[in-house]
């Protein structure tokens, strides 16, 4: 009877998952038409078909507009959703974000000394990726390779990393020029989709697909982490190889991502834990469905904000980003 349960559940969570790819696929083609500028969907079709083809069915003004401006903008929130998934199964901790080791603060720190410096969008975008793999780094120097408690020491030297950076920000907000610098930094802390373009999403999606698909294909072990250190050694997994392979995959993709938009920590967080209350537990469905919704997020704001007036701020997506 429980075997036959758990192929309802299956069968009915795969369902789910096609239905929510399915509507969120629709959703990407209806977005890429919405905006101050509209397209119809036939013509954003042939838009993208003269990207690959060469072709001039299309004006170039809604070419650039579909495909350097809008396409861009809908990839953003799968991969923070899996990160909290991943760092969520690792620390057994529901409460854990990507931004638990302090990947986020210590990238922000980086973009924020790229702009105290004058450097371009892709130097600020370098310099928070290479802030955020190396306070990963950090946290395994100060945590240690053996003894006992290897989680909570972790979460620890994660905190003690997260709270230098996040006051090496404050610092450099002190001693930045306020009419030049500080809003420019404090415009990028705020985290936004709006500025996504083709150079910073394929500088960052070779970072962010390589994380993605090592927490796909070893999802499976992600639940032997709820156990003891025995019983998962019991299976034959290396519990603290698998452990560092899944918060270095998830730091990497939380590094690219905020070096691509800024702090946006609440999809990490929120995210996998609608999903658990959707599909169960389990990582093998969880990890999947995260990344499917986080994408939805993504486009909903994209969606939200192609109306709006490109020089007015959003302050209803900042409350929430902030708040959550």
């Amino acid at each position: 009877m429980d075997m036959e349960a758990a192929n309802k559940k299956r069968k009915w969570n795969t369902r789910r998952s096609i239905a929510a790819g399915v509507i969120t696929l629709v959703a990407c083609a209806v977005s890429l038409g919405m905006g101050r500028y509209a397209i119809a969907p036939y013509d954003v079709l042939r838009a993208i078909c003269d990207l690959f083809t060469g072709s001039d069915t299309v004006s170039d003004t809604m070419r650039h507009v579909v495909c350097f401006v809008r396409v861009p903008r809908i990839f953003g929130g799968a991969g923070l959703a899996a990160a909290g998934a991943g760092f969520q199964a690792v620390f057994a901790n529901p409460l854990a974000t990507p931004d638990t080791l302090g990947v986020g603060n210590a990238a922000s720190f980086g973009a924020v000394a790229a702009i105290l410096m004058g450097a371009g969008r892709t130097g600020i975008q370098s310099s928070a990726l290479f802030c955020g793999i190396f306070s990963v780094c950090l946290v395994y120097l100060f945590a240690g390779t053996g003894g006992e408690n290897r989680t909570l020491r972790l979460v620890l030297s994660g905190m003690i990393i997260g709270s230098f950076f996040s006051s090496m920000v404050s610092f450099a907000k002190y001693v930045a020029d306020p009419q030049d610098e500080l809003p420019s930094i404090t415009y990028w802390l705020l985290g936004s989709l709006k500025n996504m373009s083709w150079p910073l999403l394929l500088s960052g999606a070779g970072w962010i697909l390589a994380g993605i698909v090592i927490l796909l294909l070893f999802r499976w072990k992600l639940d032997g982490l709820m156990l003891s250190e025995e019983e998962v050694k019991s299976f034959g997994i290396s519990v603290h190889g698998f452990r560092f392979m899944t918060v270095a995959a998830s730091s990497v993709i939380t590094a690219a991502v905020v070096s691509m938009c800024g702090q946006i920590g609440w999809v990490g967080l929120l995210i996998p834990h609608f999903c658990r209350m959707i599909y169960g537990g389990s990582n093998k469905d969880v990890i999947p469905s995260s990344i499917v919704y986080g994408h939805g997020i993504a486009l909903y704001y994209s969606i939200r904000n192609s109306g709006s007036d490109p020089y007015k701020f959003d302050w209803s997506a900042t409350f929430f980003n902030s708040a959550c």
